[in-house]
């Protein structure tokens, strides 16, 4: 069995002169990703593989949740098309990582990190920013995983009761 942690970026501020790819997390898209680092440290197992776009937001989404989960060591692998992949992309970043690790974190955009999540547990779901989904894959090896293999075992929005 394999564990997919799936997370939408903080909160962005609402412009940038350079573009939307350059937009950086706003002061509540930073408080939302230390609030999931720490409701997530549990989770983290070391040495588990992190996948984030390359988009300002994610990178420093990714980084937060790093220094929070006290895992700067952890290996971040930065997905040069991960910016605004779709979930065909994703499943395929996913079917390619190495069956030594039993869980992976993947740090992006919507549409199509929703729709990641949609595919594989066929359950309709929309991630806010910093929205994560624990998604349990009824698999063993990475390139198993495809539509209806999962389940979703937890989610974590920035407003949920759950929430620090």
């Amino acid at each position: 069995m394999k564990r997919l942690f799936v997370v939408r970026h903080g909160k962005a501020e609402a412009k940038h002169p350079n573009g939307d790819f350059h937009r950086a997390l706003a002061p509540r898209g930073q408080g939302d990703a230390e609030a999931l680092g720490q409701w997530s440290h549990g989770a983290h197992v070391l040495g588990s593989p992190v996948l984030t776009s390359p988009a300002i937001r994610t990178t420093q989404t990714t980084s937060i949740l790093r220094e929070v989960w006290g895992a700067e060591e952890t290996a971040i692998t930065v997905l040069e098309d991960g910016y605004l992949a779709s979930d065909r992309a994703w499943l395929g970043w996913i079917n390619a990582l190495s069956d030594e690790h039993e869980q992976a974190w993947i740090v992006g955009h919507n549409p199509g990190l929703s729709e990641l999540v949609e595919r594989l547990t066929e359950q309709p779901l929309w991630l806010p920013t910093c929205g994560m989904a624990e998604i349990e894959l009824q698999i063993e090896q990475w390139d198993a995983a495809f539509a209806g293999v999962g389940r979703l075992r937890g989610l974590f929005t920035p407003k949920s009761s759950l929430c620090p």
